[in-house]
């Protein structure tokens, strides 16, 4: 994994079969600028420079507008650093990764979320280790959420291929009306799975010939970000773990038993698809939705709809207190910049305390560990007046290893729920094949490299 750039020609080869990544990332910014002194009491870091004129350029798979692009991150860049040109492409049609790589395009900095971020950077070759600086910038890595580090040095193989610079968590948003309706107590932060299932129970019913769901996940993020902390690869032969026990018992978990009610089957079979948040939003038909802590922000007209609010991830009861591993949203510095230095000094500002604040009142999710900063979240929000105390109720759960195939066989993996609550395969036989489909997608991609 060589931070050098390689040569047009064997990136013409690479590009041939790149993979195209769909883009899907809820994102946020956040933490210290290393103007404060570290832990170890050493000496505060000099004011970062912002005279020395540089071009960065930005590139995420989200496809996020470029005034998403501005909100988040490139008028506070502009601000803090006036004569830094900060350019960012869209991802859209002849502007995806391996189009503008095949156009001669440099990419300083590619941000995504940690699960997509590594295969982009390493199907094209643009990983850069940035220990190094890291340390000459005096960025504090003590400051951050210990788990993301340690989760993306581990996916790095020891190697610093990103920062994360915003962050988001698994927790349960509930509907007070269908609450209201049946008299039944709104869950609580700390509740445990058994809990929960009790009261999805009661909530699964038919009513005036609507089908209510007591309970629903997505199986993307809860399975991802699953609070064993379970990888789909073993981190050492890129082999799938799906036939383990952890994936057979979080699976009965969060979809075989809440869908094993008759009244429920026919309702997905009927959607042809498991419920989605719009079954939360639109149609109201789910007392309690598992879904990411930004689901609110992003789409806040649609959650307007509904009579909300949110509780903790229930937690296993031979795990109390330990909730979903984070997600968090991740910037790297590409091996082809020639502006390496003022590239992580804009990741640096963008994870600076100040900043970090800032956006934690606008309900997007710190990656620094600091209470003040954690209190503020969503209160200069729409949503100001809900419990945001859940996204940090519970201690992360450590985030497995994602490999550079994670997104190709999370798909593979995410099939299997819905089989087995149609009746098509029994959970064995659907973890089976759902692993023979994952190692023949592995290999062929790594034939074809």
């Amino acid at each position: 994994m060589s931070g050098e750039q390689p040569s047009a020609a064997r990136r013409r080869i690479r590009l041939a079969t790149l993979p195209l990544v769909v883009a899907v990332t809820l994102t946020a910014c956040s933490a210290n600028n290393g103007q404060q002194a570290d832990q170890g009491g050493k000496p505060n870091v000099p004011e970062v420079r912002a005279d020395e004129p540089a071009e960065l350029v930005f590139h995420s798979n989200n496809g996020d507008s470029e005034d998403a692009f501005n909100s988040l991150f490139g008028n506070a860049l502009r601000q803090k650093f006036p004569n830094y040109t900060i350019k960012y492409i869209q991802q859209k049609a002849g502007q995806t990764l391996p189009e503008l790589l095949a156009q001669n395009q440099t990419i300083d900095i590619l941000f995504a979320s940690a699960p997509y971020i590594f295969g982009l950077l390493m199907d094209s070759e643009l990983q850069y280790d940035m220990t190094e600086l890291i340390k000459k910038q005096g960025v504090d890595l003590n400051k951050f959420e210990p788990t993301l580090i340690d989760g993306i040095r581990a996916s790095g193989d020891g190697k610093m291929y990103a920062l994360p610079v915003t962050n988001m968590v698994q927790v349960m948003y509930y509907n007070q009306s269908i609450f209201d309706k049946y008299g039944i107590a709104y869950p609580k932060n700390g509740m445990t799975w058994d809990e929960t299932m009790d009261i999805s129970r009661k909530l699964t019913r038919k009513d005036d010939g609507k089908q209510m769901l007591g309970f629903a996940s997505s199986p993307a993020h809860i399975l991802r970000g699953n609070q064993l902390s379970k990888p789909y690869l073993d981190p050492t032969t890129d082999k799938p773990t799906f036939q383990d026990d952890a994936w057979r018992s979080l699976l009965q978990l969060f979809f075989v038993n809440p869908g094993s009610d008759e009244g429920y089957k026919s309702r997905v079979g009927g959607l042809n698809r498991l419920p989605t948040w719009r079954e939360f939003t639109d149609t109201q038909e789910i007392g309690m939705f598992v879904y990411n802590s930004q689901f609110p922000f992003t789409v806040p007209k649609d959650v307007g709809k509904v009579q909300w609010d949110l509780v903790s991830l229930p937690v296993l009861k031979e795990k109390p207190k330990i909730g979903s591993a984070a997600t968090p949203f991740t910037m790297a510095v590409t091996s082809m910049s020639k502006n390496k230095e003022a590239a992580i000094k804009a990741i640096d500002y963008l994870v600076s305390r100040d900043n970090q604040l800032e956006y934690s009142k606008r309900g997007i999710m710190p990656v620094i560990n600091d209470e003040e900063v954690k209190k503020a979240y969503g209160k200069e929000s729409d949503f100001k007046d809900k419990n945001w105390s859940a996204v940090f109720y519970n201690q992360y759960a450590p985030m497995a290893k994602f490999s550079r195939y994670h997104l190709k066989v999370e798909s593979i993996l995410n099939t299997v729920p819905l089989d087995v609550m149609l009746g098509k395969k029994d959970l064995n036989t659907a973890l089976r094949e759902a692993a023979e489909a994952a190692e023949k997608t592995i290999a062929e991609v790594k034939r074809g490299r």
